[in-house]
């Protein structure tokens, strides 16, 4: 088996390549690249990284978000390009859908994607992916043909910038934007939330150039006031505190934290001093070894982690601390206005991150009415071996897979961990469901392959639909009228792999 090193070296050289093969084929064009990207944080963020590059070698492209590369997508793209003088590149999708594009595109496309390729079900399909791999290396790069997980060693966006980076050395300052995308993607799946694999590569290239700072940190959002932070942090459970802003002033209070500001608001994390987080983590450790019985190593596992800080941004910001950034990205994509993120992401400021902050406002608010609907109408349904939801008309297909995020990887109590989550919402102008699924990292180490499930339920439906993803997290559309046998199809699915791994 080759080394870390050695494989990293076989992408390079491949990138290579690549990058020449682009510039080869750029030279005979006149029209503008066209970028096609996802519209999640990962997405937008790979769309901005590959159009500051290209920006900076002064190659005019035009950037295209959609919400999945599917069969329609790819049609109406060869519809626009076919005919044309066109050079195509897509981010963060393609890979699961390689086979159609070969099909249907007839211009020069590349593929830099993370996901799973088309045809493979598990990333230990070696000689499979190896085949892949010797089919498109001339077109496609994928962490996969290199033996690195593509579901947490890096993201869609951090292979658009080691492809920026091949190009020209100068574009190592877009690997801050790229370790956004990653958070987008919950890759900070290291202890305490750290980057791993190739993550963890570009993150020393960010800490090279002095543009980010890692600090160990409180597991809170830092912008919301301490006790609203408190109360409703995802990771942190806790009776008695958690869900009562007013219990968790009191017991901030209790602990002779000084959370008022002169002006009787209450602080931000970013507002307390090191000696004041202490306090915090030393109260919360032995409420929560009280009211758990946990060990404390357990709590601070869960209430201290990295937090990464981008030195170049105003720590009041949204963009100050990466988490925040890929929300604030998050949110621009879902709420329709993908344009202004890869602009924020590409470093436009004033008017257009004023309305990224609106975006993001009201995201969170569409979110968190979503989960509050969720579990006040009891409305999260069982089959054997998943848990489902519609989001009838109270979720839109665009926050639907969001919604399943926060429930599964946030830990929430309204689930059952041991089965994946499958939410679907209404597609807009269209008699379709759009599924997303999610399934708890327990699960997945039990053998539940989201991916690979969501392609069989849909072969076994003999639905035409093309669905994917990674283990944990994939996802498909579905005919209105065959949503129920899909449902019974996944459900068979997911059994067969928890009981035959």
């Amino acid at each position: 088996m080759n080394s870390f090193n050695d494989n990293f070296k076989q992408l390079n050289s491949d990138l290579g390549n690549i990058i020449d093969s682009f510039f080869e084929k750029y030279n005979l064009l006149e029209s503008p690249i066209k970028i096609y990207t996802h519209l999640d944080a990962d997405g937008l963020s790979a769309g901005a990284i590959l159009g500051k590059a290209l920006y900076r070698e002064d190659i005019p492209f035009q950037i295209t978000v959609i919400k999945q590369l599917e069969r329609e997508n790819i049609e109406n793209i060869a519809l626009e390009t076919n005919n044309a003088d066109n050079l195509i590149i897509f981010s963060d999708f393609g890979s699961g859908q390689y086979h159609e594009l070969q099909n249907k595109i007839n211009v020069p496309f590349f593929i830099l994607d993370h996901h799973i390729p088309q045809g493979i079900s598990s990333k230990d399909q070696l000689e499979k992916i190896d085949e892949i791999y010797m089919e498109t290396k001339e077109w496609h790069i994928n962490p996969y043909f290199y033996g690195f997980d593509g579901s947490s060693e890096i993201s869609g966006s951090g292979i658009s910038y080691l492809f920026a980076k091949k190009m020209n050395e100068a574009n190592i300052d877009l690997s801050t934007i790229a370790l956004v995308g990653a958070n987008g993607d919950i890759q900070n799946q290291g202890p305490n939330k750290s980057f791993i694999g190739l993550n963890a590569k570009i993150l020393e290239d960010a800490k090279q150039q002095d543009l980010i700072e890692i600090v160990n940190d409180l597991n809170f959002s830092t912008l919301k006031p301490v006790n609203q932070a408190l109360a409703y942090s995802t990771d942190i459970k806790l009776p008695g505190l958690s869900g009562d802003e007013n219990k968790s002033l009191k017991f901030l209070k209790k602990l002779e934290v000084e959370v008022e500001n002169s002006d009787d608001t209450i602080k931000t994390l970013m507002d307390l001093t090191q000696e004041e987080k202490q306090k915090i983590t030393s109260g919360l450790v032995e409420y929560a070894s009280l009211k758990l019985d946990i060990e404390p190593y357990e709590i601070l596992e869960k209430l201290i982690v990295n937090r990464y800080l981008l030195k170049n941004e105003k720590k009041d910001s949204n963009l100050y601390d990466i988490g925040e950034f890929s929300n604030l990205l998050n949110a621009c994509g879902r709420m329709n206005n993908a344009s202004i993120g890869i602009a924020t992401a590409m470093g436009n400021r004033n008017s257009i991150y004023q309305k990224a902050q609106k975006n993001l406002k009201e995201y969170r608010k569409s979110l968190m009415d979503a989960i509050r609907w969720l579990k006040e109408e009891n409305k999260i349904k069982e089959k054997d071996y998943i848990q489902y939801y519609d989001g009838e008309d109270k979720i839109s297909d665009n926050i639907v897979g969001t919604v399943a995020s926060i429930l599964i990887f946030d830990e929430n109590e309204i689930l059952k961990l041991n089965k994946p989550l499958f939410g679907y919402a209404k597609r807009k102008n269209e008699d379709a469901f759009k599924i997303s699924a999610r399934a708890h990292k327990s699960l997945v180490k039990r053998g539940v392959n989201l991916s690979e499930a969501i392609r069989k339920a849909l072969k076994v439906s003999k639905l035409e639909a093309l669905g994917g993803g990674h283990p944990p997290a994939a996802g498909t559309k579905v005919p209105t009228e065959k949503i129920n046998l899909f449902l019974e199809n996944i459900n068979k699915v997911i059994g067969d792999q928890i009981n035959n791994s």
